[in-house]
């Protein structure tokens, strides 16, 4: 396929982008609950007839749940894995392969992209992901939902659903790479997360997790590497598209993270909320990402947050705030997402270091 130049659409918000990425499924999505409803066993076999061989195992507070031998997981396996852990880990998992099938669709459409703000696009593939993540969790249950697109005035509660339907959508509609977008899917029961999934549909790559249960990597375990000091790894940047909402914290921290006392390397690159998992998969010295957020613009919000830490936290790391204290997905403000507890104390203590 030929690269195509972006043509103006003649709206006041949007300009049509073409994307070259494969895929082949199609759905009418635009049409209410109704039509989500109705292309929801599409989603359900679109997975191959191959299961993984599997074993039984009871985890450390007694519950028994299947895991996953090595070759290639499919989404078939992944669900009856989530299942096994829970029924409604099981939920969030359809929940997200449904988001996920349109966004692989969306990757081979002519989108048009909208601006909110500086730096914050979103496309009718949000928005179409939204519609069906949420047809999934309410066919499934009575809780509210809170979603990114369609349900983000819905009021903070104690139990219900948390969606983001689309992360990293500026990177998904730029063409940056296919690793960057995911569905979230969280569960808050009794004032806190209880399940998450973090979805890269492009990848096909699934993380999910369960309080108490731990956390999984395509259905294997995920444990992260907590034996690295802050001078030997990779921290990551998340900053703000618009600079007029950086925080003194993130300004201050990225100088002193590039000194004789920070890490080893330090970037910037395309901002999302997945970074999380890259760092619990140990794969390489990315071991920290600093997630700018400020309360008059909040960049990171419950629909960003609560998934991914969840998942993060299961597998052995931490999301925290500047004092050291646990993130709380709806309070505004940096999060350092890292690996263990003692390398982001180590990074507490070089930004509240003074500088001479």
């Amino acid at each position: 396929m030929k690269p195509q130049v972006p043509v103006k659409t003649g709206t006041t918000n949007g300009e049509v982008y073409p994307h070259g990425l494969a895929t082949a499924w199609k759905s009418p999505l635009r049409f209410g609950f109704a039509s989500a409803f109705a292309i929801l066993p599409v989603i359900d076999n679109a997975a191959s007839c191959y299961q993984r061989p599997t074993k039984h195992k009871t985890d450390a507070n007694g519950f028994a749940s299947t895991e996953f031998q090595e070759d290639t997981l499919n989404e078939q396996s992944v669900v009856q894995h989530a299942e096994s852990v829970s029924p409604l880990l099981g939920l969030a998992i359809r929940s997200a392969a449904a988001a996920g099938a349109v966004v692989r669709d969306g990757c081979q459409q002519i989108n048009v992209i909208e601006q909110k703000k500086v730096g914050d696009l979103v496309s009718e593939v949000d928005r179409d992901a939204d519609l069906v993540a949420c047809a999934t969790l309410a066919g499934g249950s009575s809780l509210p939902i809170l979603s990114e697109e369609l349900h983000s005035d819905q009021e903070p509660c104690d139990d219900m659903w948390i969606v983001d339907p689309l992360d990293a959508t500026n990177a998904f509609l730029m063409n940056a790479g296919t690793q960057y977008p995911s569905v979230l899917i969280a569960l808050r029961q009794n004032a806190d997360t209880e399940l998450g999934v973090v979805y890269f549909p492009i990848t096909d790559e699934w993380f999910y997790a369960q309080r108490g249960r731990g956390a999984w990597c395509d259905g294997k375990r995920l444990v992260c590497d907590s034996s690295e000091n802050l001078n030997s790894v990779w921290v990551e940047m998340n900053q703000y598209g618009n600079a007029s909402y950086e925080t003194p914290f993130f300004a201050d921290l990225r100088v002193k993270l590039r000194s004789s006392a920070g890490a080893r390397m330090v970037t910037s690159n395309v901002p999302h909320s997945g970074v999380a998992m890259r760092i619990a998969q140990n794969t390489n010295s990315l071991a920290v990402a600093i997630h700018d957020n400020n309360p008059n613009d909040a960049k990171q919000e419950a629909w960003d947050i609560a998934a991914p830490q969840i998942v993060m936290e299961e597998a052995g790391g931490v999301f925290l705030n500047p004092a050291g204290d646990r993130t709380d997905p709806f309070t505004t403000e940096p999060i350092i997402v890292s690996r263990s507890a003692e390398l982001a104390k180590q990074v507490i203590e070089l930004a509240n270091k003074v500088a001479v």
